[in-house]
Formats: C-alpha cells, sequence, structure tokens
C-alpha cells in the first residue's frame, strides 16, 4: 500500500521533468532564431538541465538492487540527454564560433563524464549507458580527425576498437564492483553490432536511392550518377556477414549468463540484421548482382549447423 501511495508523486516528478525539459528545447529552438543572447540561450538549457541533474543526485537512496527509484532514473536520464546542447551553448558564450571535429569530441567527452558521475553518484544505471554510447562518439570524432576521413572499413575497426575498451571498461566496473557495468558493456555491443552491420545499412540506404540516382542522372544529360550510389563497392561481404552473426550471437550467449536485457537486446538486433542480410542477399546487390535461390551457401550453412547444436549434446547424453 505504501508504494502504491508514492506512485502519484513519482509519476508527476517524472513527468514533471520531461516536460521541464521539453519546454526548455522548445524555448531553446525559437528564441535562437529571434535574437536572443547567447548567456540568455544558455540559462534557457542550463537551468533546468542542473535542477534535474541535482533532484536525481541529492538525497538519492538505491532500491534493493542497488539502482536509484525509477523517478530519478527518469530525471537523471533527461539531465544528460540536455547536456551536449548546454555544452554546445557553452562554447557559444566563450566565443567559439564554428565547431571543429575536436571541440565537438569534447563536448561527447565531457557528456560521458557527467553521465559517468551520475550513474555513480545517483545510482542511475542508465546513465552509464548514454555515457558509454556519449563516449563511443568522441572516440570516433577523434579517430576520425586523426586519420582524416577514414575508409569505410578503417571506420568498422574504429567501431571494433572503441567496442574493445567499453568491454574492458565494463569488465573492471564488474570487478570493482561499480554500478553500471552491464549498461557500459551494452555500449559496446551497440559499437560491435554497428562494425558488422554497416554495409547493411549503407546497401539499404543505396537500394533505396539508387533508382532516383540514376532517374537524376538521365535528367542531366547522363552525367554521373549522384552520390554514387548504385553499387557502393561491396561494402558487405561473406567475413562482415559471418562477424556480425558470430558477434550477435556472443552477445545474446553472454546477455544471458549474466542476466544483461541490455546485451541480450542488442545481439538480438545484431541477428535480425544478420537475418536481413543474407535473406535479402545484401552482399551480392551491393556487387551489382542478381538475387538467387540457391540453397548452397547461407541457407545450407545455417541449417546444417543450427541442426548440429540442436541435437549434438541429446546424441552425446546417449552415449555416455
Amino acid at each position: 500500500m505504501q508504494s502504491t501511495g508514492r506512485g502519484a508523486p513519482d509519476l508527476l516528478r517524472s513527468a514533471g521533468g520531461v516536460l521541464l525539459a521539453t519546454g526548455a528545447v522548445v524555448l531553446f529552438a525559437r528564441k535562437a532564431e529571434h535574437g536572443w543572447g547567447d548567456f540568455a540561450l544558455l540559462l534557457v538549457v542550463a537551468m533546468p538541465a542542473l535542477v534535474l541533474y541535482g533532484f536525481a543526485i541529492v538525497g538519492a537512496r538505491p532500491d534493493s538492487d542497488g539502482s536509484a527509484e525509477p523517478w530519478r532514473s527518469v530525471l537523471m536520464v533527461t539531465a544528460v540527454l540536455l547536456a551536449p546542447i548546454v555544452l554546445l551553448q557553452l562554447l557559444q558564450v566563450l566565443g567559439v564560433g564554428k565547431l571543429e571535429p575536436l571541440e565537438t569530441a569534447g563536448i561527447f567527452a565531457a557528456t560521458a563524464v557527467i553521465g559517468a558521475y551520475g550513474a555513480s553518484r545517483g545510482r542511475v544505471r542508465y546513465a552509464a549507458l548514454l555515457g558509454g554510447l556519449a563516449s563511443l562518439v568522441a572516440w570516433l570524432i577523434v579517430w576520425g580527425r586523426v586519420l582524416h576521413h577514414p575508409s569505410p572499413s578503417t571506420f568498422r575497426l574504429e567501431l571494433i576498437a572503441g567496442a574493445a575498451v567499453l568491454l574492458l571498461t565494463a569488465i573492471a566496473l564488474e570487478r570493482a564492483p561499480a554500478i553500471g557495468s552491464s549498461e557500459v558493456a551494452t555500449a559496446g555491443g551497440v559499437a560491435a553490432v554497428a562494425a558488422g552491420a554497416l554495409g547493411v545499412f549503407v546497401g539499404t540506404f543505396a537500394g533505396v536511392l539508387g533508382p532516383l540516382s540514376s532517374a537524376f542522372s538521365h535528367t542531366h544529360n547522363g552525367g554521373p550518377n549522384l552520390l554514387g550510389l548504385t553499387h557502393p563497392s561491396g561494402l558487405q561481404n561473406f567475413g562482415w556477414d559471418l562477424y556480425l552473426l558470430v558477434v550477435s550471437l556472443a552477445l545474446i550467449l553472454v546477455g544471458s549468463k549474466v542476466r544483461s536485457r541490455g546485451l541480450g537486446y542488442v545481439g538480438g538486433f545484431g541477428a535480425l540484421l544478420f537475418v536481413y542480410s543474407v535473406a535479402a542477399e545484401v552482399t551480392r546487390l551491393e556487387s551489382g548482382k542478381a538475387h538467387t535461390s540457391s540453397l548452397v551457401g547461407w541457407p545450407l550453412a545455417l541449417l546444417v549447423l543450427g541442426a548440429v547444436g540442436l541435437f549434438a549434446p541429446m546424441l552425446a547424453r546417449r552415449q555416455a
């Protein structure tokens, strides 16, 4: 009965925090176009962010599972999502006009720190997830600046390296022990899956815009294909399909072992992307080839491996 009595105030706090942040962003967007000064605009987004962050941290007492109360989690997540806007406007106040890549990376790195502190001090697990994703963005921007427009293959390696760093960080948090290890691992899983699925997204994007690109080129006296999207150089191949399958299955298995829903969800989404890739034959389409109805290849391999994995333990028990 006591928890029921607390339900309405908690819901009001959660809804109030989200509405306050939403109103601040809307006001910021409108007044940015109508002559408000940089400092006034900073106050518009900074004050709600600080209020929500403070409410989420001050007096935080973890529940039985070590997490913050649900309404505190809502306020913390909202505050962390506001952080990049606040930091961007702060740079405007400090006289930074056009953002350079390293300055943008600094915004996301600072957001990662804010999320990490919110997870530690406020016991908000989702803040660790946002912090991990923000640090991944900062990582990619920094290496993109260092390598000067890296190729898709290099970008994939950056994602894999970022995933490794996040997963190692999650292991360190788990051994500490500290809150947020599962959520940081989930951010690493996102990076790992994204590396394998990059060609799937590009292939789908090219498949949609390819006909438009061809039509555009015909209407311009046979000029070059718009954005060169007809055949995106086979970004998705057998190796990346195999990588995507293995990583997705590993995330699902590890997630079930350590009881991490985030890892399971990311692994499941990666598995769906793999199914789409091999069912739609993205690899062949990106190479300019037509669909095939052959059983040989992924269909046969998946059926055989699935049957072996399902029935091999039963045969081993009978022999024992």
